[in-house]
């Protein structure tokens, strides 16, 4: 039996601007976590997030471990193009509050 393809793409759209198409879940999140890591820490990060239709507990975590980790060297991760399914995501969990969403 074959690996189930991703369910999520991830393309640079600049030179430190990711947009993510698809689902964000425990299938996904590493993927979307090394991609973010790639950017590396020597700037701010924009993810857009405008393709995105779903995102578990494993997505969350890789947002908040990004977000962490480019505030450690004094940048940031901000989320764009959230929709209102993750939009109210981020209300629930309290993350709106942490993270920088344009």
């Amino acid at each position: 039996m074959s690996p189930e393809p991703s369910r999520l793409s991830i393309e640079a759209i600049a030179d430190r601007s990711l947009a993510a198409n698809g689902v964000v879940d425990a299938h996904t999140a590493s993927e979307l976590l090394e991609r973010l890591r790639g950017v590396g820490l020597d700037g701010d990060v924009t993810l857009d997030l405008s393709g995105v239709d779903f995102i578990d507990s494993s997505g969350l975590r890789a947002l908040v471990t990004a977000h962490q980790e480019l505030e450690s060297s004094d940048h940031k991760l901000v989320l764009s193009g959230t929709s209102d399914a993750v939009d109210r995501l981020f209300d629930i969990t309290g993350l709106r509050e942490h993270l920088h969403i344009a």
